[in-house]
């Protein structure tokens, strides 16, 4: 399981303020309800999204999948990596929300290093 803390959340929140894309608001609103545990909001996300294709993927494999696209250039910073993550997903936005702070969880030198990393 992997989680951010209320800290980190908060801090990711002002990050969004401005954020254009609503949605990703709805992703870290997922994340908030559930205590910041990724795993559960990306899968309730993944629900409400309607992708059936993408329904049996836990987050770390779906984030596993874009991998070699989002190591080709690679963002250190939240929003950085959230604009990448969102740019290779399907709609909805909110969906890059947990994969981006999964990745940034592990350390992006460390995803992008190996495909069997795990958070720390």
């Amino acid at each position: 399981m992997t989680l951010i803390t209320p800290v980190e959340l908060q801090e990711y929140q002002s990050q969004l303020v401005n954020y254009p894309d609503a949605d990703v608001k709805v992703g870290l609103d997922a994340i908030a309800k559930y205590d910041g545990n990724l795993e559960a909001a990306f899968s309730e996300l993944l629900t409400q999204s309607g992708e059936a294709t993408f329904r049996q993927v836990d987050l770390a494999d779906f984030a596993n999948r874009y991998r070699d696209a989002v190591c080709s250039k690679p963002a250190e910073d939240f929003l950085g990596l959230l604009n990448l993550v969102a740019g290779f997903l399907p709609p909805p936005a909110s969906l890059a929300v947990p994969v981006a702070l999964y990745i940034l969880k592990i350390g992006i030198h460390n995803y992008c290093r190996s495909g069997k990393a795990q958070p720390a």
